[in-house]
């Protein structure tokens, strides 16, 4: 078992686990019954799943890529709790077709908690961002309703 001292050190494990397909040592950083939303809306509800959905997809398509990024802020939630952001990009994906894909951006959020065996994460919640969409603005957002 990987053991995690500081919450700010789960990102960099995550990154180093995917940039060595190591899905085993990956899903290592889970709690056992973690969930986990994918870009796409898939949502895992176990370590298992976790590891056998990023294994088919190491095997396939994330054969080839690089994960890298930063810790764009760490959020306590409350004593042994935490919330990370880390800002990445993905370069490497191999598209349907057989061609390389373009880089991506995202932002995944996690949700850690202090356990005995250090810190894993509990909950995960993975964003791409979408170059040239952006959201519109509300009327609160855009200062209206004061």
């Amino acid at each position: 078992m990987i053991a995690i001292g500081h919450a700010e050190d789960l990102p960099t494990a995550f990154m180093e686990a995917w940039n060595r397909h190591d899905m085993a040592a990956l899903a290592e950083l889970f709690i056992e019954d973690a969930h986990f939303v994918n870009v796409l809306g898939t949502w895992w509800t176990s370590r298992e799943e976790i590891a056998v959905a990023h294994t088919a997809t190491h095997e396939t398509i994330f054969k080839h890529s690089r994960l890298s990024g930063t810790l764009a802020a760490l959020t306590p939630l409350g004593p042994g709790v935490v919330a990370l952001h880390l800002a990445w990009e993905l370069e490497g994906q191999i598209e349907p077709d057989g061609r390389p894909g373009g880089k991506r951006r995202g932002i995944l959020l996690l949700v850690a908690t202090e356990e005995p065996e250090g810190w894993r994460i509990r909950v995960a919640q993975n964003t791409d961002i979408v170059p040239g969409l952006l959201a519109p603005a509300t009327p609160v957002a855009a200062g209206a309703g004061r």
